[in-house]
């Protein structure tokens, strides 16, 4: 299987909004009780406009997407959503330990968020050895540190 990025395009944003939507159908259901078309779009939007955003493929076949943000000493996972159909392949795995290797290498840690009840990213990220930081009444936020990071460092 080859995983490669490219770039999002202003011609990739309705193909987007399908990739969230299906990603995300059972997770708003678990948190907010039933699909909610304005919080989808909000969502949508506010992700579009923050940019940064690379389409994932897999042997040439576009499967998700992620954004990921460069910041001077952290690299922050914005999103990444894989389509349903291709879960549970190492797809989004294998996008993420590149991610964390790229940052590691500079020194850098990498954060990101995910929703209370969206348990298997919970075990993944677990697994590649992101900490929890803090929670909040819809979200969890994650670090995942380098390993030659000082201790205090580790945690934040």
């Amino acid at each position: 299987m080859r995983i490669t990025l490219r770039p999002a395009q202003r011609t990739d944003e309705a193909w987007l909004e399908g990739v969230r939507r299906a990603a995300y159908q059972d997770l708003f259901k678990a948190t907010w009780g039933g699909w909610d078309e304005t919080r989808h779009r909000r969502h949508f939007e506010e992700s579009w406009r923050r940019g940064h955003i690379s389409i994932v493929e897999s042997d040439g076949v576009s499967v998700g997407m992620v954004q990921v943000f460069d910041g001077a000493d952290t690299v922050e996972v914005g999103e990444i959503q894989i389509l349903p159909r291709y879960q549970n392949r190492g797809i989004g795995r294998r996008v993420l330990v590149d991610v964390i290797d790229a940052a590691h290498k500079i020194g850098k840690r990498v954060l990101l968020s995910l929703g209370l009840k969206n348990d298997g990213a919970y075990r993944l990220y677990g697994s590649l050895g992101f900490h929890e930081l803090s929670r909040s009444d819809t979200h969890i936020h994650m670090s995942c540190v380098p390993e030659h990071a000082p201790m205090d460092r580790r945690r934040k």
